[in-house]
């Protein structure tokens, strides 16, 4: 596989680490009340490479 330049696909360590100096954003609905439809709307930006 080295000589091919092909590699396995999987999760690497630390992965969930943020690097230094990048920004911090705050969980701004944490508190907030959802009691009716279409308060809060949530977006998955997850891009799937077949």
């Amino acid at each position: 596989m080295k000589r091919m330049g092909i590699e396995a696909v999987y999760r690497r360590p630390n992965t969930s680490k943020p690097a230094p100096g990048h920004k911090i954003y705050p969980y701004l609905l944490r508190g907030l009340k959802i009691e009716r439809p279409d308060h809060a709307w949530a977006m998955d930006i997850t891009y799937i490479l077949v």
